[in-house]
């Protein structure tokens, strides 16, 4: 049976720094690496990522817009998976010595504004990843490649704006070794108290209306309160993702109260047997983008 995934999309800026000192960013022109990856041969731009591998798999460029859509893979041949079928016992998976299982993630490079959207993927290649594949592609032993996170500065102003709480998604580090600095009497120190209980390093709790709740709201007074409470809260609380409406008409909006970074949520339908094409989720990243692009450029001050 199909169903909807949510999949995050973060923005970012692509800039080069020396790698081992502190130094000024300076914005790159990523466009020069794309085209240099892909006058290499796949094999060639394939480079060690830890005991494993990572290259950039797939590369395609829109000339009317700009856009290089890029799919990065890390190459795996460890933690195989068995193959089973329904009347039949589960057997072990076997590759060739030139076999990989290979996790992907999509991105979209807007050369002409040198804004970097990337899908987040936690079995393929972190930013953090991309950064060590580009760094390594750029081969330079002073300067490095790297993803600086487009912040979203207007968190304040979009939750008084809110006309509508969808959702509310709470991470808590609950170990007891951490010092946690809760305010007294509140939902938060009752959850605190609960969770430790438990003896559990972390917790995540998730409040939402759902499918059938399309033009409600989570109680707006409540959720005030919550978003209060975490900032004043240590250590404790640490993630906080709001998903929020301004008017009937658009979209649901996402807002990080911690990272801050910009992003979005698309939904991608899953079939069983099948992966996602690649050409699909560059399909749902530029939707996105093309709706957040005026907002990154104002979080970036470019107008």
């Amino acid at each position: 049976m199909a169903y909807n995934r949510n999949i995050r999309i973060e923005y970012y800026k692509v800039v080069v720094a020396r790698k081992y000192e502190d130094s000024e960013d300076k914005e790159y022109n990523l466009e020069l690496l794309i085209k240099k990856a892909k006058q290499m041969s796949i094999e060639d731009r394939t480079f060690a990522y830890y005991q494993e591998d990572a290259r950039l798999d797939k590369i395609k460029y829109e000339k009317s817009t700009g856009y290089w859509y890029l799919n990065f893979m890390r190459l795996r041949q460890t933690k195989l998976p068995l193959k089973a079928k329904v009347d039949e016992e589960a057997e072990a998976m076997y590759l060739d010595a030139d076999e990989y299982i290979g996790e992907d993630v999509t991105a979209l490079y807007d050369c002409k504004i040198n804004i970097f959207s990337l899908q987040r993927n936690r079995d393929s290649l972190s930013a953090t990843g991309i950064e060590s594949y580009l760094t390594k592609l750029y081969g330079n032993d002073e300067f490095g490649i790297y993803l600086r996170p487009i912040l979203d500065h207007n968190v304040d102003t979009k939750l008084m704006n809110a006309k509508a709480y969808r959702k509310i998604s709470l991470k808590f580090a609950t170990d007891k070794t951490r010092k946690k600095k809760i305010l007294p009497n509140t939902s938060l120190s009752r959850m605190a108290k609960f969770f430790e209980m438990f003896d559990a390093n972390s917790a995540e709790l998730t409040m939402s209306l759902g499918r059938g709740g399309r033009k409600g709201t989570l109680d707006t007074k409540e959720v005030g309160k919550t978003i209060s409470e975490i900032r004043e809260s240590e250590d404790f609380v640490v993630g906080a993702v709001l998903s929020v409406r301004y008017n009937e008409i658009d979209p649901v909006d996402t807002i990080d109260l911690f990272t801050m970074k910009c992003f979005d949520i698309i939904k991608m339908k899953v079939e069983p047997l099948k992966t996602i094409p690649f050409e699909d989720i560059a399909e749902q990243i530029c939707v996105k983008y093309n709706r957040r692009k005026r907002e990154l450029l104002e979080q970036e001050g470019a107008i």
